[in-house]
């Protein structure tokens, strides 16, 4: 089986990390993300383009923003936000002239061909070295007639074990060209204690407003060893994405965050850094999710990467709600339904009932706990790819080799790539359906 997303919004070839960019304009969605067009590995990053009418069928639009030599984003085009101004939009992106310790932001504003004009100016520099690391990312909102910048950054010499270094910064940004800091927003140690709050840095913040206050959404990613447990006991991931919902107020000279409940935004072991973006009365995110890191099941090697060139792809469209307890969850965004097309055959197995299929793309939907696994057809090996913690609906989404599971305790994201000769065996302790997933003709 192929393993490459077709459903899912990537370019054929190249690497892709961050969604960027991403806004409803010219009656199309843009989805925008980290590109490195030229090769499957991290480098000469650009903003890829790609644009869908209904969430389903998406058209390569190439290249929005690239480096320039000589000019403040040389060294890469990296995470931003697409933002109403002026009666357009404006991309407002991490600009790096050599290093990522020189970040700043720009903005490009489109021109009347639809290209995006990069003038090269920068709306705020790097702030004090001395107290704030790896400043970046990007997050622009409005607030009782206030427009507001956010960045993800680092505490300055943090070296907690584990480490809680991590801040989002706040900036006055009603002028998009010039921004003021005007403090920190949430730093990691003001979290109520068990709170995740793990990380050196938060990366890509993004905080958006529902129905009962305001959701916080932070990346972390500490490397390859796992967070040791504090001197409060718990053991932290090594990386995730952390979702608060609290109250904003912005009375005060230095507009302020305070959480009140904290969850995962997603459970798996590959999903990073998404983003949120609101449309009418619900907010839908997209997240990146790398190749899969370490052996086994969920792991492509290097050589395996430069081979088929291409590597990392976003996820399905979400929409972030709040769930039993006031944290923020995933549900699949409603335009998925159409992508459901022939039924796949569910047989009973006496304990339960199974699905197998050879097909690329396919959804199962079952009211009991589930069991996914690639099965040889030859040999009759079993490699386990997920399996739920409780009982309980869920929907398992899979697109060549990512695989998207929805339950009411949350969502777990994490890649699998068949082998030759394998098929996909899906398990049941309850009633289930499964649907082959295709774009609807005439889409």
């Amino acid at each position: 089986m192929d393993p490459f997303p077709h459903l899912h919004a990537r370019p054929a070839l190249g690497w892709v990390n961050d969604p960027n960019g991403i806004g409803r304009w010219d009656g199309r969605w843009h989805v925008m993300y980290q590109w490195n067009p030229a090769a499957a590995v991290h480098g000469d990053i650009h903003w890829g383009h790609m644009s869908s009418a209904d969430l389903l069928s998406w058209r390569d639009d190439g290249v929005a923003l690239r480096p320039r030599p000589g000019d403040i984003d040389a060294a890469g085009v990296w995470s931003g936000v697409a933002v109403p101004d002026a009666g357009g939009v404006a991309l407002v992106y991490t600009a790096v002239p050599d290093d990522a310790r020189h970040a700043c932001v720009a903005v490009a504003r489109q021109a009347a061909d639809g290209t995006w004009a990069q003038p090269g100016r920068v709306a705020t520099q790097h702030p004090d070295h001395r107290r704030w690391r790896d400043v970046r990312d990007p997050f622009v909102l409005s607030v009782d007639g206030r427009r507001l910048g956010i960045m993800g950054a680092g505490r300055a010499g943090a070296g907690q074990s584990p480490p809680r270094g991590g801040a989002v910064l706040v900036y006055d940004a009603d002028d998009l060209d010039d921004w003021t800091l005007l403090g920190a927003l949430l730093v990691a140690d003001e979290l109520p204690a068990g709170m995740v709050g793990a990380g050196a840095i938060w990366e890509c913040p993004q905080l958006v407003p529902v129905r009962e206050g305001w959701l916080l959404v932070v990346s972390w990613d500490d490397g390859a060893a796992a967070q040791p447990a504090g001197s409060d006991g718990i053991s932290r991931p090594r990386h995730g994405v952390a979702c608060y919902s609290g109250e904003l107020d912005v009375t005060g000279p230095v507009p302020r965050f305070t959480p009140a409940t904290e969850a995962l935004l997603d459970h798996g072991p590959d999903f990073y850094a998404p983003q949120l973006v609101i449309d009418g009365d619900r907010v839908l995110a997209w997240g990146w999710s790398w190749e899969g890191r370490g052996a086994g099941t969920n792991h492509r090697s290097d050589a395996e990467v430069a081979a088929c060139g291409w590597a990392g792809t976003l996820t399905f469209p979400r929409e972030v709600v709040l769930g039993p307890a006031g944290a923020g969850m995933c549900v699949p965004a409603r335009e998925l339904e159409a992508l459901e097309g022939r039924p796949l055959p569910v047989h009973s197995t006496g304990d339960g009932v199974e699905m197998q299929t050879d097909e690329a793309a396919w959804v199962a939907r079952s009211a009991g706990g589930v069991l996914v696994e690639l099965v040889d057809g030859s040999t009759g090996q079993v490699r386990p790819v997920w399996s739920s913690r409780t009982e309980g609906p869920i929907t398992v989404f899979a697109d060549g080799s990512i695989v998207e599971v929805f339950a009411e305790w949350g969502t777990s994201t994490r890649r699998a790539y068949p082998a030759a000769g394998e098929v996909w065996r899906v398990r049941s302790g309850g009633p289930m359906v499964a649907t082959v997933l295709r774009v609807p003709v005439g889409r």
